[in-house]
């Protein structure tokens, strides 16, 4: 189980920027007819995002943290509401943009579940007041209707509260008891991911130096993610 972007491709300065070489995808897909092998693409993106970066069969791929998982077999599962959910998100994403209307180095991304809040361009003073505007004009909707502010890499995100890459690997799990569970990931928001697999499995950090983790080993980029998914597929 694996993130996608800072972890099987680099951080890009935008989403779209970040794509997946054919060698990346001739590993996937090596992988995925590997008999021994479960393979999962968990990611804050959409599904169908993921679906169009990694045209692999055969593999789960899991978008806005979980909030939504496109099966092997084609099957679409959904923890949330979508439509119910999309006018609220709809309406956080006008927040964002008027919280950085006239501001250089900002992107908003309204996804399916989520919303995104890029500030990966922006100068820190600018990032810091636009953000707090955001957090204090969005705050009341997120009590609201259930939905919580996650910190990501340059990225403040809106997301239904419950919906976590942990949670998501716990699914999983149950799916495949019988797999020992390795999850790759960047991010703050993979952290829920390594506490799910600290007890049976392996978390991995791909970063170079950070903060505390819940992760148990480390690799320092992508290139040796891609390095030690080689070895598995061998």
């Amino acid at each position: 189980m694996t993130d996608y972007d800072g972890t099987l491709v680099p951080i890009r300065e935008r989403p779209e920027y970040a794509l997946p070489g054919p060698g990346l995808l001739s590993l996937l897909r090596r992988l995925a007819n590997t008999s021994r092998v479960a393979l999962a693409v968990i990611s804050g993106r959409d599904a169908d995002d993921l679906k169009k970066l990694i045209p692999v069969k055969g593999i789960y791929l899991a978008g806005c943290h979980g909030a939504e998982i496109l099966f092997p077999g084609g099957e679409r599962h959904t923890a949330v509401e979508i439509d119910k959910l999309s006018p609220v998100l709809e309406a956080v994403a006008a927040q964002a943009r008027k919280c950085v209307s006239g501001r250089e180095g900002f992107l908003v991304e309204k996804k399916r579940a989520a919303v995104a809040l890029h500030y990966r361009m922006a100068g820190r003073t600018a990032a810091l007041k636009a953000l707090d505007g955001f957090e204090t004009a969005v705050r009341p909707l997120a009590m609201e209707h259930g939905l919580e502010f996650v910190a990501g890499r340059m990225v403040l995100e809106v997301r239904p509260r419950g919906v976590n890459k942990g949670e998501t690997v716990r699914r999983l799990m149950n799916l495949h008891p019988c797999c020992c569970p390795l999850y790759f990931g960047d991010d703050t928001t993979d952290e829920d991911a390594f506490r799910a697999v600290r007890e049976n499995g392996l978390g991995v950090l791909v970063s170079g130096r950070g903060p505390v983790t819940a992760a148990s080993h480390r690799l320092t980029g992508p290139h040796e993610v891609l390095r030690f998914l080689q070895i598995i597929s061998a």
